[in-house]
């Protein structure tokens, strides 16, 4: 059993997917915070801060699992968007570019400690306006680093990517699996 420490949603259906049992736990990490423009930096720090909040909240009775995803376009961090607005914008500079997703993730238990941070890399190709309003409209873009969402509007203009798939999703499946046994 892990403890997951991130309401995603995204997240806890990639575990159930896997059949890895676990607990979803906020802990109340203030991103913030945080002043680094640097996508990995900020990332980076994102995942250390929510690590030590959940040590102190949770302790490791159950392995903790901490993750933080972040976007890189044009140079720049894109992170969560607060409106509407500032999703257009996003998703705007991100049309007919290449993407970035940075996930970081740490796994601790009592026996283990596993620090990963992974990129996957998108080429796309520039978005229909409709769509882009569609997706918009629907809000579908909410509680998503930089608005990207890989399963859904973006599947459709991924012209080549490099990295694991759950990776740009929020967690990156392949390192977890290798693993999260081995923290039990």
């Amino acid at each position: 059993m892990l403890r997951l420490c991130s309401t995603s949603k995204v997240r806890s259906k990639l575990l159930s997917e896997q059949n890895i049992p676990f607990i979803q736990s906020d802990n109340g990490f203030d991103e913030e915070q945080i002043s680094s423009k640097n996508p990995i930096s900020f990332v980076y720090q994102a995942t250390l801060g929510k690590h030590q909040k959940a040590l102190e909240t949770y302790g490791l009775e159950i392995p903790l699992l901490i993750v933080d995803t972040a976007i890189e376009c044009q140079g720049c961090l894109q992170r969560k968007a607060k409106n509407i607005k500032e999703a257009r914008i996003m998703l705007q500079k991100q049309s007919g570019n290449t993407i970035k997703i940075l996930t970081c993730m740490i796994l601790h238990s009592h026996k283990s400690y596993l620090l990963d941070l992974s990129q996957t890399i998108l080429k796309l190709t520039s978005f229909l306006q409709e769509d882009l309003e569609n997706y918009l409209q629907k809000g579908l873009w909410q509680n998503k680093a930089g608005s990207v969402m890989v399963e859904g509007f973006h599947q459709k203009y991924i012209q080549k990517q490099i990295g694991s798939t759950s990776n740009a999703m929020g967690l990156n499946l392949e390192v977890l699996k290798a693993f999260w046994r081995s923290c039990l």
